[in-house]
């Protein structure tokens, strides 16, 4: 790669080959970056290398660096990966394959990963006075078909984390790093929660996600008038334990038979109760609750509790009854109306009043 330019961007990179084909890793300055970049994101789909920019995918890139900004906390930005269709000239130092790369001021360079990223810090080096820092991987004259098809390799090969996860890592995300705290210390939820799936798999000794407990905290972590404290929130999900039978139920059976006949464990039923807690925070203290709670699991027996939440009991609710082998329904209107019967129990103390409801 050779050639004498007259106007040109410079900027420290290092050279490599993945599969022959030559790549250029370079460190760009966010507010540079713009300047760089060619938009590919005008023409019809098959004359393109990358999808359409989604003005909101952008948007929350750009307001997790303000809050990192914002907050002095570390953020990171993987690579942008995109192609140079005009000459670049590489100047190596010694026999390193690391050196300067120049391409002229008019090359085109189009993106087939990142864009979003790429928008979302435009907008943060227009709107912030931080420098940054974006790291930018280069090819070299590739046809419009190999850029596709490294755009479906990208995001065929590539496995996003599960939202369990990813919540369980998100430090930022201060009521899923308060239960992780709170489960991994506890005696019975050490033990059952899975931290790593959405759904437990079949195979697991694990009952619960952590995802469904969380989502299910979030939905009544700031209701009522008097919004559970941190203390609170820990003794409603102690209780939870009672409501469910799960210390009892796990030491007599597998996790994934039991779920077949029972709805108590299933992510529809944990975000319910999550629903029904919310309101019955608009009437009651929320220790009223995990008295109330208490009384329940105190007041019934293991039949009473194995007949409530059988989920063929549950159909018209959040279940298909009509099956051979009843099969549960997940949707949100499905946890809401699930809620209502919960939220009846819990206020009256007792499975038997099942049947009655309470708004949500």
């Amino acid at each position: 790669m050779s050639t004498k330019m007259t106007h040109y961007f410079e900027f420290p990179a290092s050279r490599g080959l993945q599969g022959g084909t030559l790549t250029l890793l370079m460190s760009v300055p966010g507010r540079t970056l713009t300047r760089v970049l060619a938009s590919d994101n005008v023409a019809s789909t098959l004359e393109r290398s990358q999808r359409e920019i989604n003005p909101a995918r952008a948007r929350k890139f750009y307001e997790y660096l303000v809050s990192a900004h914002e907050n002095k906390e570390p953020f990171i930005i993987p690579p942008l990966v995109g192609n140079c269709n005009s000459e670049i000239e590489f100047e190596e130092f010694g026999n390193t394959n690391v050196g300067v790369v120049r391409f002229p001021m008019d090359a085109e360079i189009k993106l087939f990963d990142g864009q979003h990223r790429a928008a979302g810090i435009a907008e943060f080096c227009r709107n912030v006075g931080e420098p940054i820092s974006v790291p930018l991987m280069l090819t070299h004259k590739l046809p419009l078909k190999t850029r596709q098809q490294f755009f479906s390799d990208i995001n065929n090969n590539v496995s996003k984390p599960s939202a369990a996860i990813n919540m369980a890592y998100d430090g930022r995300n201060e009521t899923a790093q308060s239960m992780v705290s709170f489960l991994t210390s506890h005696s019975v939820f050490s033990e059952v929660v899975d931290f790593e799936h959405n759904i437990v798999p079949g195979k697991s000794d694990l009952w619960v996600s952590f995802k469904a407990l969380s989502d299910a905290t979030a939905k009544f972590i700031n209701a009522g008038k008097e919004p559970p404290r941190q203390e609170d929130v820990h003794a409603i999900w102690q209780s939870w334990i009672g409501l469910t039978g799960i210390d009892w139920v796990r030491n007599g059976t597998n996790q994934a038979e039991y779920k077949r006949e029972y709805i108590q464990f299933h992510a529809v039923m944990i975000n319910a109760f999550g629903y029904a807690i919310q309101s019955l925070l608009g009437q009651y203290h929320p220790r009223g609750i995990v008295l109330m709670l208490e009384e329940l699991a105190l007041n019934s027996t293991a039949a009473e509790l194995e007949d409530f939440f059988l989920i063929s009991n549950w159909g018209g609710i959040c279940a298909n009854a009509e099956k051979e082998r009843p099969t549960v329904i997940a949707s949100v209107s499905a946890q809401k109306a699930a809620a209502v019967r919960l939220a009846a129990v819990i206020a009256a103390k007792s499975f038997k009043d099942g049947r009655n409801g309470v708004a949500v």
